[in-house]
């Protein structure tokens, strides 16, 4: 009988204009997907160049030579080719885009959200967050009418969360297809509704916003502790209306958004955290046959470890924790 084994693999490139001196430079990523499990891994070996800045240096003198601070962002940071965007960056509010220069996906986009080179989690105001938002969904738009229309948001805040630029920014990956998380999330969602006809958000939100794992409401989201948290006190915020995308988001919402997570990261401030790990889970506008909505998921990456993701993470696709998601809820409720 002949092997069934399959080893896939895509290529996937982008051009974009190298800092300074504005040339074109082409950019790959190898895209692998695992023959048994289906997994993707996404390769690129220019990722190794990636400049590192360090918590120890002092934020003063680390603004002074950092790449996405406003002095130096239009020197040191690459643009888009002409014809995604016309004047290099997208601009929203105090926002700004521009092209990951060490690209995971043919349209991988890094978006500073603040022009300030502030650390403390606590510090991000509801508009800084929202101007970042509205950035991501504009870059996304752009790569949707570009044949990408899969986007996902993420955060990664600190050299503990896995940032290796410490200026706060969001990151958006687009691509033909949804990352792993998001197609794994539409199968179960199409999966709950098909036993009862009814979707989960709408369940969830029943059950939730009476429970103790409650944690409040801002303009169209309700916040809630997930039952089993997959981070260290993990809180999803889920949109009320049945709608699957930020590109669909009403300004009212972004702003609602935007105020939930600057509330939860006070609140995480005042639990002793300092690093998170955000991720936006957002389809297509319409995609999803009703099954799925648009929500963000927050966690806190724990400093008491020097790592909080090891075997069992890794390798047992499974979670260990050491807060229970009612206590933590509790203390959260109280910065609503």
């Amino acid at each position: 009988m002949p092997s069934l084994l399959r080893l896939e693999r895509h290529t996937e490139r982008s051009e974009i204009r190298i800092p300074g001196t504005g040339a074109a430079a082409p950019c790959e990523v190898e895209v692998r997907t695992d023959p048994l499990t289906g997994a993707v891994a996404r390769i690129n070996r220019a990722r190794q160049g990636r400049p590192r800045q360090h918590e120890a240096m002092p934020v003063p003198e680390a603004a002074k030579g950092c790449p996405f601070c406003p002095e130096n962002l239009e020197i040191s940071t690459p643009a888009f080719a002409p014809d995604f965007c016309q004047s290099g960056r997208i601009r929203v509010g105090r926002a700004v885009a521009f092209p990951n220069m060490y690209p995971l996906s043919s349209m991988h986009s890094v978006v500073v959200f603040t022009p300030e080179h502030k650390l403390g989690i606590n510090a991000y105001s509801p508009e800084e967050f929202a101007d970042g938002i509205a950035a991501s969904a504009a870059f996304a738009r752009a790569a949707d009418e570009r044949g990408c229309p899969f986007h996902f948001l993420g955060w990664n805040h600190l050299g503990q969360a896995g940032a290796s630029i410490l200026h706060p920014h969001f990151q958006v990956i687009a691509g033909k297809s949804p990352v792993s998380s998001l197609k794994e999330c539409l199968a179960s969602c199409i999966s709950y509704r098909a036993k009862g006809s009814r979707s989960f958000w709408d369940d969830l939100l029943e059950s939730e916003v009476s429970s103790p794992r409650y944690v409040g409401k801002t303009r169209g989201f309700t916040w809630v502790a997930p039952w089993a948290p997959t981070g260290a006190c993990e809180v999803i915020g889920v949109l009320e209306e049945d709608s699957t995308s930020l590109l669909g988001l009403e300004r009212e919402s972004v702003l609602g958004l935007a105020e939930g997570i600057s509330r939860i990261l006070r609140g995480y401030w005042a639990l002793g955290i300092r690093s998170v790990t955000m991720g936006v889970f957002s389809l297509p506008p319409g995609h999803g046959d009703g099954a799925f909505r648009l929500h963000a998921r927050i966690m806190g990456r724990s400093r008491r470890i020097g790592c909080d993701r090891a075997f069992l993470e890794l390798y047992g696709s499974e979670v260990g924790l050491t807060e229970f998601p009612e206590e933590y809820a509790a203390a959260l409720r109280g910065f609503f």
